[in-house]
């Protein structure tokens, strides 16, 4: 059953850039009501002077901190009364190796990427678990992963192991809420063009030039596909989707193509100006 987004209540974590900013777009122009949820209240109040409509919320709250995000939760479902899609979209990456990552590193990307995730949803499972039906829906979980969620890439296994655990969330909690009508969504961009590259944590994350590549707007548009119609699986790049199948099928394939980007990465980490001139 269709959904209609006109009048549509949706709260985006990771809002304020990117694939969250991009979501916030689109959901506006067709006429949804936003709260938006990050930790810099500049970037938000910025985008929702640029958004269709009226009456969205900011929410500056950064999801680590489960307080936060029951108050942001909270916020959204006094502000609108129902609370149709909880796009759990707020993470950050890490790059390091599993040796060099420590406790700390460890316990903190863990809050952000999954503990932040189940925060929200714990937060709102009393709303959602209750409301009134709405085109067939009681509501919708929607989580950001990562196509790293089918597999680890090196140097990134903390970031890539947050990803997979996402995942196990969603594939767990669609089963636990579907004779509830709560549909639940996971969505496993590859390489995405925003500033979430430049951002992580530890080295740049060094992207290949002859790897495939999305844009924020593209990703956006096929989340709005899985909340108009909803999904149990989002692949923006449907390549990157039979790739991984095969690759947990014959695993050697793709060991030997991570084995050589990894050494491809660290040259260029070690020879910045090499790198460049390889292209």
């Amino acid at each position: 059953m269709t959904r209609s987004l006109t009048g549509m209540t949706v709260l985006i974590t990771g809002a304020s850039s990117g694939i969250g900013a991009a979501l916030a777009e689109v959901l506006a122009q067709q006429g949804a009501r936003l709260a938006l949820v990050a930790r810099r209240r500049d970037k938000l109040e910025a985008l929702v002077a640029r958004l269709s409509g009226s009456g969205h919320l900011v929410i500056p709250a950064d999801v680590a901190d489960p307080r936060a995000c029951a108050g942001a939760i909270a916020q959204a479902c006094s502000a609108f009364g129902r609370l149709d899609t909880l796009v759990c979209n707020a993470g950050y990456g890490l790059v390091a190796g599993i040796a060099a990552t420590d406790e700390e590193q460890w316990l903190a990307i863990l809050r952000t990427n999954l503990l932040g995730t189940t925060a929200c949803i714990r937060a709102a499972a009393p709303l959602l678990l209750v409301q009134p039906l709405r085109d067939g829906w009681r509501g919708q979980v929607m989580i950001v992963s990562s196509a790293l969620a089918r597999r680890g890439r090196p140097d990134a296994g903390a970031y890539s192991a947050t990803k997979a655990a996402q995942l196990s969330v969603a594939e767990a909690l669609r089963i636990e809420w579907a004779e509830q009508r709560i549909a639940v969504t996971s969505v496993h961009p590859i390489h995405t063009d925003t500033e979430f590259h430049g951002a992580a944590a530890g080295r740049r994350w060094l992207v290949g030039a002859a790897e495939p590549r999305q844009t924020p707007a593209h990703v956006a548009a096929r989340m709005v596909a899985a909340i108009r119609r909803p999904q149990a699986e989002v692949w923006p790049h449907r390549g990157s989707r039979w790739a991984l199948a095969l690759g947990a099928l014959w695993a050697w394939p793709i060991d030997r193509y991570l084995t050589r980007r990894l050494a491809e990465e660290r040259a260029a980490v070690l020879s910045p100006e090499a790198a460049k001139s390889k292209g």
